[in-house]
């Protein structure tokens, strides 16, 4: 019989354990049913378990997948992850963070019904005029029409309409001193219409006094028996040919017609300002100077 402890009572006897197999100890009240994965590999009844494959087995390890893409099926072959997208100027884009929404792309533009095709102005169909464009219109081209006939007007009567007699206009003059100098004489001057009167063998002429190298008045020398520029020693025939000095052309003439009594034209002068002969009959001879014709250039 057992002593009995000072701090138990004698009559207590000491519980054995009990003999057999420990009891289970209860799962946690958070852990839910065991999920067995059905790729897992399962050891064969009544063998060892499979070793697990070496590293490298069965091709090489799957790319994780991108997030929010579907799960692969069972038994598919793995798929290569998608290289990474690259900007135009050729570096790769950074990798978008777990969660990130990828953004969607543009709609496709839905096709124009038939109502809208009808509805659609035509490009490039004639505007039709309407009442008030038409009268602007008319009113525009009546007015610039109307400029048009003034201003010409205001320039015809702005140009200067030189009178008979004076310089720019008709002169007319008598034969009869002129007849003198026929055959190599000196010529007589107009000075009311700034020409000389020269009557060669070859005919009469109609000089301008104005020298062609810088304008100057010219004399007639009667000790050289030509023309001469006092101004840069141009030097002219009696027929206005040209003889020395700078002038770059022979001397101007202007358009002449030769009358009789009675007013007829019995002869005109020449396109080329050639002398032209002096009929019998002729009366007068009108010059016109405000008609020139250039020398003959001799350079």
């Amino acid at each position: 019989m057992a002593e009995a402890t000072p701090n138990q009572p004698e009559s207590a006897e000491t519980p054995k354990p009990a003999s057999g197999p420990p009891p289970k100890a209860p799962p946690p009240p958070s852990a839910g049913p065991k999920i067995v994965s059905p790729a897992a590999p399962t050891a064969a009844a009544g063998g060892p378990p499979k070793a697990p494959p070496p590293p490298g087995a069965g091709g090489p390890p799957k790319a994780p997948a991108p997030p929010g893409a579907a799960p692969a099926p069972s038994g598919a072959p793995p798929r290569a992850a998608p290289p990474p997208a690259q900007a135009p100027g050729g570096v790769p884009k950074a990798a978008s963070p777990p969660g990130a929404v990828a953004p969607k792309s543009a709609a496709p533009a839905a096709a124009a019904t038939p109502a809208q095709k009808e509805a659609a102005p035509v490009v490039g169909a004639p505007k039709s005029v309407t009442k008030r464009e038409f009268l602007n219109y008319v009113w525009g081209a009546s007015m610039a029409l109307f400029l048009a006939q003034f201003g010409g007007l205001s320039f015809f009567f702005a140009l200067p309409r030189p009178r008979a007699g004076e310089f720019g206009g008709k002169i007319t003059v008598s034969v009869d001193q002129y007849a003198e100098a026929a055959g190599n004489k000196a010529p007589i001057a107009n000075n009311q219409g700034k020409f000389w009167i020269v009557n060669t063998e070859a005919g009469i002429n109609a000089l301008y006094k104005v020298c062609t190298h810088l304008g100057c008045i010219y004399p007639w020398s009667d000790a050289a028996g030509i023309f001469a520029c006092p101004c840069h020693g141009s030097q002219f025939q009696l027929t206005g040919d040209y003889i020395a000095g700078p002038a770059p052309r022979a001397l101007d003439r202007f358009a002449f017609e030769i009358r009789d009594a009675s007013g007829a034209v019995v002869g005109t002068s020449t396109e080329k300002g050639e002398a032209v002969p002096l009929p019998a009959n002729a009366a007068s001879i009108v010059v016109d100077t405000g008609t020139k014709i250039t020398g003959k250039s001799h350079l």
